[in-house]
């Protein structure tokens, strides 16, 4: 976590910054719910048939914040969007060769370019995007 006030990196649980001594109680990022790894693949884009999928190897994380997906393996961000920063949220059913699957599909702006991500859920575990919805669209601007 940084100080939205002076930008200095800080402890999840430090209630004041240590460089400019802001109160950061109000600005507590708070995680609200998790899912994956198993079961859960991410691309960046819509699904498709040609397109690249990471498979079971990230953790879907969302805060009062933002949404945030990291790598199981060396734990960096696979992607991250503020919930200010979306454009326009769905969910939809994908079929595979393998099965039904639960999409929840973001696009977001970031200072680079508008950007897009895909998580996945097999049906069985489709519970996990639906509040992962429910979340996100209640935190982020109307869409």
């Amino acid at each position: 976590m940084q100080c939205p006030s002076c930008g200095v990196n800080l402890a999840e649980r430090d209630l004041f910054c240590s460089a400019c001594e802001k109160n950061l109680s109000g600005n507590q990022e708070t995680e609200l719910y998790s899912f994956g790894p198993w079961a859960v693949n991410v691309c960046f884009s819509r699904p498709g048939t040609f397109v690249l999928m990471q498979k079971n190897n990230t953790k879907i994380f969302l805060t009062n914040q933002q949404i945030y997906g990291s790598s199981t393996f060396n734990n960096s961000l696979r992607f991250q969007v503020p919930y200010p920063t979306i454009l326009a949220i769905e969910t939809f059913d994908y079929s595979l060769n393998l099965g039904l699957w639960k999409v929840l599909w973001i696009k977001y702006n970031t200072p680079e370019k508008i950007r897009e991500v895909s998580i996945m859920c097999f049906a069985t575990n489709s519970t996990n995007i639906t509040e992962a919805f429910n979340i996100t669209n209640s935190h982020s601007p109307s869409t």
